[in-house]
């Protein structure tokens, strides 16, 4: 096959003319600019390119798989990452696809993310399992640095910095991470910093956790989440506190986790990320929340929380309908709002524009946010409608593409909401099927959600695209007609009219069957359609439109059908091949293959090669022949001549089988054993699974899989092949390949939803093979050219067909259920009636199947070939009913004993069968369940017997007492184990052996002391008694008074070390079982006592139980018992009187059962028979051995017989001293039977009073018992309460262990870190060195060619040096970075003012080349200098450019291996902080852990009087408490009570010395408030105002006389004022009268001078006018003199002004002098 040629992926190029490629699909992964107009994105293997205009290009990758994918829009290239083992990444340039590089060694397994800077910059990140963030230079393919990331922590998103690409940031579900790339020359180093969320004063793990995903979610600190305990008994203040990860015993990176492990609050998760040119960050998070983070701080917050969901209540309305038209309107009113909202997956994409920030989401809204004010707003709307999952603005922002996962691709102008418009829109989705109609021209595929689309075979382009809206399963084209039928769910088949492919049609839908149409195959000429239902049955379906598309016949298969294949001999018949799955494993591949074929014959007399008018085949008219497979394949392809391949499922290579000769086979009972073996097989698939297909002219074979691989061959040399990868394995590999009608294309489609066309690169040798192909399918073509004429034809004047409304679906049948109901009715009538009912003629349902309609034909033919035959059954089913109705009528009557049961009358033996067999399986199953329950229970008992009554070396049990309620029970105790015994008596004779040494120790060592006694020494409370052993106080509980003694115990206060706390312990649990054991032994007496009292009891019961029958009397009798409680045995034996119910016997029970009870019987009769004894016993001694008193009494005198047959009168002598002997004697027995009875009585009352007395005193003693049960109990509380403490202590000690491990990990791995910054901070610091070298060498150099400038011009005349040198040292201007375009602030790029460095660089470059250019030019030659001389000189001066340029970026480079160099420096400082630190934290630690151990918890015993601490709301708080002795605080009691007698005393004094104090102060008081009022009046009189009249008063000596003589003046002053106002009123009167005529006179004026004024404004008017038009030719002189007065009255205002002002200052100084010859008092101060 490889002589043919190899395969490309086809289209044709209109512009060149050459072969190019096509593939279509698009997934909605990441779709980005390459170019100003140029979109790309993964499109399966392949990277596809689509410009703005439609224009597109696919560029196959030639590496092995596709990974992921990024593209850089300001260098036109992109990198793709292989998905292989030890994968590469190659950068290619677009549009050449020249090859950059290839970036190798960054990753084993797998490349999961990659992304561009907007340098030179390639950032790559690795999955499993290292996870390493790796930098690349993508020009060189050099590897910079990498950073390994947690494996935990999966990055959500990543990217550079555009205006910095030393920046990266990493965001994840946990944290959110900034990488700052430090360089040193060559090397380049990643350092992280996590952005911080919190408070400054919470802790650092807190404070790096992402906010809480809820804006009111509080959040839960340690102390909150910690369970409270109860008051402390701890007499001290001093406590431990380590850290949670310690007290859990965590060390590593668990006890780092830990704060992040019990974190409950639910928290934002990133999902997208954006720059912004100040180095600020937006996030986007996956609840709709937006995160800003400061660039400078690195501090992040929360700005926008979406609204909350509001919650609806559940409904109970019943219409469903009327709900959903509700939510309907609702949603319709509140579209407009929500929009406006950001809501729950609205940020998924996010990207920053000079407008704002645009987010879009799954909730397919585009949206322009408001980020810069305070409050977060929606400023633009725009709709998309499909989920946005990826987002990308051209290199100029003027232009966003927006991808979909429902694969489509949609262009928006920011700004113009109305812009947004589809570019492209594949309607993304498996494709289930391909195909070719007939032309060659178009090929249809199928998606699984029923979208049929139509595409050019030349140039791949969506022609048209129609939905049949059902699930599609198949598809098939017709080779003979333009149509196409497609299979969907339910076992519809939809036919579609291609013949306009820009406008097809659905013309017809049939439904064949009910199940799911799994495969559809045309046959060869298109006569007829193959279709299989996934029961496994194939129809044949007539494939011309002339004939409606009708099913003709069927038969069926066993299993599951998995391949379909045929194909048309040149008789014209059709051999079918079918492969099927009989195991029930679809994986396992098919295990038989059946053949048949329909010839022209069979299908002309149709109805006599079936078996029914269901038209299904029988199996001799089609040669059915079904065939074992020996090896399970997958796919078929049959060839002529009987040839099938197959693909095995074991080795996966290609099988060819030849089927047999009908004349071969064997019988069909044999047949079932042959396995049918391969003939040839050739090489296959990496991968089980896959299809075999051949070509249109059954020359080649195609052979695919889910290894994702396209495998052709020839059927002549099958070991040849031809192969490519179309799709990854991955997800599937190929699940559909298709050959065009010609052969020369192969389409393939896979999981992918990507849909390749393959077209031939012949050979010289393959071309010839291409023209048989293609001359096959030109015969083809004019065979069927006259069929194919006519046919389209008809299809093109069939309706299109629409869904019939009255159709309804499957689940809801209204016609049906009345249809029923309604013959439920007439047949219930009918036999109400005794008639006959004849049930109607079935009609067909709506929507029902062909299968359903042939089965109800044959039921009506078989309905009317039998129709006598099923009345005459009628007519005798009637007369049956009758006779039974009147024989149950005549039951009904008979008695009860004689009736029988109404199932006894059921006719039907079967149903009743049936019924007896499902009751014996629900009586099994129930039986079962509850044997198992039972099971259950009996597990459960045992395991609880087991547990606590087994292993129970001492039983619990109780004690109850007589006459109360009171019961003590024991302590149940378990058989201790070997090990602790083993242990106990290891640590008594440790113990043994450390009291031997210590007091040997004591007696050669030290001098022995003896301590005066104490007060509470002599009263035996506290301390050691005479032995030197410790009393109860000290050693904190009352173990020894109650067995639990021993000379063994560690002082509570020598508890230091580990090992004798553990010792401590174990004898402290002895102790305990001591004194349980003790007990145990007292309660046994006591439940013996019980026992033997109780014994007695009943034998007194026994005395009693025969007087109160002798006496007759009613009383009733105690008789005490052993409960449960007291014999717990008792409950683990169940007694038949326990049953309540009925016991139930099986047969072979009953019959042993009453096997016994007749022997039983037959034993009892034969004891009755004579038996000698008993007759001796009743004839010699009455059947008694021994006489009793009691019997004696019984018996009555025998009364004499004459007493009855006589009267008295008739008795003789001696019958009538017969008579007194018998009244004496009757008597006498009365008497002592009287006498008797008394006795009895006493002997009962005696009895019962001893019983009770005997009760009462085994009561008094179990209350005794309680109430040392009681004081057992807490002694065992005690002795727990130190095991407790020392356990607690040991659990300390523990974490304080594991607290101080933790810290030496950390230690030593901040240690290692120091070690390994030291050797970096070496290795930098010589680095710099030998670059500090090199840079001065430089500089020197350049120093160099300055001084050397005139050696290398000495033959120029100095003054030309001198100009020369002028040039020399002349350069560009520096340069102003330009924008892109125009100015910043109108560019919608927000970088535009901020560009890259690398673009920096280039322009600057380029600016100075140009510059120098320019200098360079002859023109800017000084005259005289010759052109060799200035060309020399412009070849120095540029080396010098040169070398100056080198000097500067060496000075660059030096500053930041300075810079790098500080910053390890930094880091190094840090470092030993940190050790600083942990040392500091340890060496804290260890005193602790000493204090801890020295500062020892004591449990002590004390009396209630001792303990003087106020009692809190639960237990006394004894940390603010001290332990004193009694001495020390009877001291102080004394001391205080002579301190208050002395006080007293003091206070008796100082109360009389106030005495005289306070009287003192009230005297001194009197007399302030005298001095007060004196000063009062003192004041009054010195403020009193000194007037002319007062002055008057104190000189003039005669002050009344000269005010009489004022008084005169003044009355003759007023006279006169009289006289005179008199006399002027009369002027005033006569000047009025005169002023009046004058105003009259006035008046007649005016009115004379009005007529005047007029006539003057004339005149004025007309002066006015002629002076406007002379005003030009004359010149106004007044003008200039009238402004000259005017300014010279202003000055003179002014003037008048300013001495007002003068004139008002010197009257108020001339009144201030007048005011200073008024006399003054001034007020005198004491």
């Amino acid at each position: 096959m490889d002589q043919i040629g190899t395969l490309e992926l086809s289209t044709e190029n209109i512009i060149t003319k050459k072969r190019a490629r096509w593939a279509q699909g698009y997934n909605g992964k990441k779709a980005c600019y390459i170019d100003k107009d140029v979109i790309c994105y993964l499109c399966g293997n392949n990277v596809k390119f689509i410009a703005e205009d439609g224009a597109e290009t696919v560029f196959n990758f030639p590496g092995e798989g596709v990974g992921p994918f990024d593209a850089h829009s300001l260098s036109h290239c992109f990198a793709v990452a292989e998905q292989c083992l030890n994968p590469k990444i190659y950068v290619f340039v677009y549009p050449t696809f020249r090859q950059t590089s290839v970036l190798q060694g960054g990753a084993k397994l797998e490349y999961t993310k990659l992304f561009f800077s907007s340098s030179d910059y390639l950032c790559s990140l690795s999955g499993i399992p290292e996870f390493d963030l790796t930098l690349w230079n993508y020009n060189t393919g050099s590897k910079l640095c990498t950073y390994a990331l947690s494996r935990e922590n999966i990055p959500t998103s990543l990217s550079f910095n555009p205006g910095n690409w030393r920046q990266i940031c990493i965001t994840s579900e946990k944290h959110v991470t900034l990488l700052n790339i430090e360089q040193s020359n060559t090397l380049f180093v990643m350092q992280p910093t996590i952005i911080q969320f919190g408070e400054r004063h919470w802790p650092y793990d807190r404070r790096v956790r992402l906010p809480p995903a809820d804006r009111d979610a509080e959040e839960i600190t340690e102390n909150e989440r910690d369970i409270p305990t109860r008051a402390s008994t701890r007499m001290t203040r001093y406590t431990i506190d380590v850290p949670k990860a310690a007290k859990a015993g965590l060390v590593g990176e668990l006890a780092e986790k830990l704060d992040e492990i019990q974190d409950e609050t639910e928290r934002v998760k990133p999902v997208s990320q954006v720059w912004t040119p100040i180095g600020d960050l937006y996030i986007g998070c996956a609840g709709g929340q937006i995160i800003k983070i400061d660039g400078e701080s690195h501090q992040g917050k929360v700005i926008y929380y979406p609204p909350k969901k509001a919650r609806v209540p559940d409904s109970r309305m019943s219409s469903a309908g009327i709900h959903r038209e509700s939510m309907v309107d609702i949603q319709m009113t509140a579209d407009d709002d929500l929009d406006k909202l950001m809501v729950e997956e609205s940020v998924d994409c996010i990207g920053l524009h000079k407008r704002g920030l645009y987010c879009a989401g799954r909730d397919g809204v585009l949206r322009l946010v408001d980020v810069k004010s305070r409050d977060v707003s929606v400023l633009e709307v725009c709709k998309i409608g499909v989920p946005v999952t990826s987002m990308a603005f051209s290199a100029s922002y003027r232009h966003m593409v927006l991808g979909s996962e429902a694969g489509s691709l949609h262009l928006y102008e920011p700004g113009t909401p109305e812009s947004l418009r589809l570019l492209k829109n594949l309607h993304y989705g498996v494709f289930v099927a391909i195909s070719c109609l007939p032309g060659n021209e178009h090929c249809v595929t199928c998606r699984e959600n029923g979208e049929i689309q139509v595409w050019t075979i030349d140039k791949g382009q969506l022609v048209s695209s129609i939905s049949v809206d059902m699930p599609a399963f198949s598809m098939a084209c017709s080779p003979m007609l333009n149509v196409c039928a497609v299979g969907t769910a339910g076992g519809y088949i939809y036919y579609l009219d291609m013949n306009d492919v820009e406008n097809p049609r659905l013309v017809e839908r049939v439904r064949v069957y009910e199940g799911t149409v799994t495969h559809l195959v045309y046959q060869e000429t298109g006569m007829y359609l193959l279709s299989v239902s996934e029961d496994g049955h194939v129809f044949l379906i007539d494939g011309r439109a002339s004939k409606n598309f009708k099913p003709l016949a069927h038969t069926g298969m066993k299993g599951e059908v998995q391949s379909l294949s045929s194909y048309t001999d040149s008789t014209g018949a059709v051999h079918v091949v079918v492969t099927h799955n009989t195991s029930g494993n679809k994986r396992s591949g098919a295990t038989h293959m059946t053949t048949f074929s329909v010839t022209e014959e069979t299908m002309r007399d149709l109805r006599y090669n079936c078996h029914s008018l269901k038209y299904d085949f029988k199996d001799k008219s089609i040669s059915k022949v079904s065939l074992n497979m020996a090896i399970p394949s997958y796919g078929s392809a049959v060839t002529e001549g009987g040839t099938v391949y197959t693909l095995a499922q074991t080795n996966k290579k290609v099988h060819q089988h030849k089927l047999p000769r009908k004349e071969d086979l064997p019988p069909e009972k044999e047949l079932e054993k042959i396995r049918m073996e391969p003939d040839a097989e050739f090489p296959g698939h990496q991968l089980p699974g896959g299809q075999v297909l051949l070509s249109p002219h059954h020359k080649w074979l195609a052979t695919y899989g889910t290894d994702g691989t396209l495998m052709l061959r020839t059927i002549g040399q099958m070991d040849k092949t031809v192969s490519v990868t179309p799709h990854d394995y991955r997800i599937g590999g190929v699940k559909v390949v298709a050959f065009a009608e010609d052969s020369q294309n192969i389409f393939t489609t896979g999981y992918d939803g990507v849909l390749t066309c393959y077209t031939w690169n012949y050979t010289p040798t393959g071309l010839g093979k291409a023209k048989s192909a293609m001359e096959a399918a030109r015969a083809k073509k004019s065979k069927l050219m006259t069929s194919q004429m006519e046919e389209n034809e008809h299809i093109v004047g069939m309706q299109e067909w629409t869904p019939d409304r009255e159709s309804r679906p499957m689940s809801e049948r209204p016609v049906t259920t009345n249809r029923e109901a309604k013959e439920k009715m007439k047949r219930d009538e009918a036999l109400e009636r005794d008639e006959i009912y004849q049930t109607p003629t079935p009609t067909p349902e709506d929507n029902s199947t062909w299968l359903q309609n042939q089965e109800l034909e044959a039921f009506k033919e078989e309905d009317k070939q039998y129709a006598e035959i099923k009345k005459n059954l009628r007519v005798s089913i009637r007369d049956m009913r009758r006779t039974l109705q009147s024989m149950l009528h005549s039951n009904a009557t008979l008695p009860e004993l004689e009736r029988l049961n109404r199932h006894e009358f059921d006719l039907d033996i079967e149903e009743q069968m049936r019924l007896q067999g499902e009751a014996d399986q629900e009586v099994e199953r129930v039986r079962e369940e509850i044997e198992f329950e039972n099971l259950a229970k009996m597990y459960l008992r045992e395991m609880i017997k087991r547990e606590c009554w087994d292993e129970m070396v001492v039983k619990g049990r109780a004690v109850q007492a007589f006459n109360s309620n009171l019961e003590v029970s024991n302590f149940p105790m378990r058989e201790r184990h070997k090990q602790f015994l083993k242990m106990l008596e290891t640590v008594k004779k440790r113990r043994a052996i450390e009291i031997a040494e210590s007091k040997a120790r004591t007696e050669i060592l030290e001098l022995p002391q003896k301590a005066a006694p104490t007060t509470a020494d002599e009263e035996g409370g506290e301390g050691e008694d005479d032995d030197g052993r410790e009393q109860p106080s000290t050693t904190g509980s009352l173990g020894a008074q109650y067995g639990g003694g021993s000379d063994l115990f560690y002082s509570q206060f020598e508890l230091h070390a580990r090992e004798q706390k553990v010792n401590q312990i174990v004898l402290l649990e002895d102790a305990i079982f001591r004194v349980k054991q003790v007990f145990n032994k007292e309660f046994d007496e006591l439940f013996i006592k019980k026992e033997q009292e109780i014994g007695k009891i009943a034998e007194k019961n026994k005395r009693i139980k025969k007087i109160i029958a002798d006496l007759e009397f009613v009383e009733d009798v105690i008789e005490p018992s052993l409960t449960i409680a007291e014999k717990p045995e008792m409950m683990l034996t169940v007694n038949d009187d326990e049953v309540k119910v009925e016991k139930f016997y099986t047969p072979e029970q009953r019959k042993i059962m009453e096997k016994k009870q007749k022997e039983e019987e037959e034993r009892r009769a034969r004891e009755r028979g004579d038996n000698a004894r008993e007759r001796a016993l009743n004839e010699m001694m009455g059947g008694v051995l021994e006489v009793k008193k009691e019997d004696e009494l019984k018996k009555d005198i025998p009364r004499p017989s004459f007493i009855t047959t006589k009267a008295e009168a008739e008795w003789s002598e001696d019958e009538q001293k017969i008579a007194k002997d018998y009244e004496r004697r009757v008597k006498e027995l009365q008497e002592e039977r009287e006498k008797y009875r008394k006795q009895l009585e006493t002997e009962l009352r005696k009895n019962q009073s001893i019983i009770q007395e005997g009760m009462a005193a085994f009561d008094e003693m179990l209350n005794t018992v309680f109430m040392k049960k009681i004081k057992v109990m807490m002694v065992i509380y005690q002795e727990e309460l130190k095991i407790l403490r020392l356990r607690y202590s040991l659990l300390i000690e523990e974490e304080l262990e594991t607290r101080e491990n933790e810290l030496n990990r950390l230690l030593e791995h901040k240690t290692a870190m120091k070690a390994k910054a030291a050797q970096t901070l070496m290795e930098t610091n010589k680095s710099v060195s030998a670059y500090r070298d090199t840079y001065d060498i430089y500089l020197a150099e350049d120093k160099v060619m300055d001084k050397q400038f005139k050696k290398e011009f000495q033959d120029v005349s100095a003054l030309q040096q001198d100009q020369l040198y002028r040039f020399f040292k002349k350069r560009p201007r520096a340069l102003k970075i330009t924008r892109a375009e125009g100015d910043a602030s109108t560019l919608p790029n927000p970088f535009a003012d901020r560009p890259s460095t690398a673009r920096q660089n280039a322009q600057a470059d380029q600016y100075m080349a140009n510059q120098m250019a320019d200098l360079d030019k002859l023109s800017n030659c000084p005259e005289g200098v010759e052109p060799l001389v200035w060309d020399r000189l412009c070849r120095y001066r540029m080396e010098k450019v040169k070398s100056e340029n080198k000097v500067k970026v060496s000075a660059q480079i030096l500053a930041e291996m300075t810079s790098f160099y500080q910053k390890r420096q930094e880091q190094e400082e840090q470092y030993k902080k940190d050790i600083d630190n942990i040392q500091d934290q340890l060496s804290r630690l260890r005193e602790d852990r000493n204090r801890f151990n020295l500062n020892l918890e004591v449990q002590l015993l004390l009396k209630q009087g001792q303990v003087e601490v106020d009692a809190g709301s639960f237990i006394q708080e004894y940390k603010d408490s001290a332990l004193i002795h009694r001495s020390v605080v009877e001291e102080l009691n004394n001391n205080i009570q002579q301190l208050g007698e002395s006080k007293i005393a003091s206070m008796v004094e100082s109360k009389d010395f106030r005495k005289g104090i306070i009287q003192l102060e009230w005297e001194h008081k009197k007399m302030l408030m005298q001095v007060e009022d004196l000063q009062n009046k003192m004041k009054d009189v010195q403020f009193i105002k000194v007037t002319r009249e007062i002055q008057l008063f104190l000189n003039a000596p005669d002050y009344e006389g000269r005010k009489q003589g004022e008084v005169g003046k003044l009355e003759q002053t007023i006279l006169q004022q009289k006289q005179i106002h008199e006399k002027n009123l009369s002027e005033r009167k006569k000047a009025l009268k005169e002023l009046e005529r004058t105003i009259k006179q006035k008046e007649n004026d005016n009115e004379q001078l009005l007529k005047q004024l007029e006539d003057l404004n004339v005149s004025v008017h007309e002066r006015k006018h002629i002076e406007q038009v002379n005003a030009d030719k004359q010149k106004d002189s007044g003008a200039e003199k009238r402004y000259q007065e005017i300014v010279q009255r202003r000055k003179l205002v002014d003037l008048a002004k300013a001495q007002a002002q003068e004139v008002a200052v010197l009257r108020a100084e001339v009144e201030r002098l007048r005011m200073r010859t008024f006399p003054a008092l001034v007020q005198v101060e004491h």
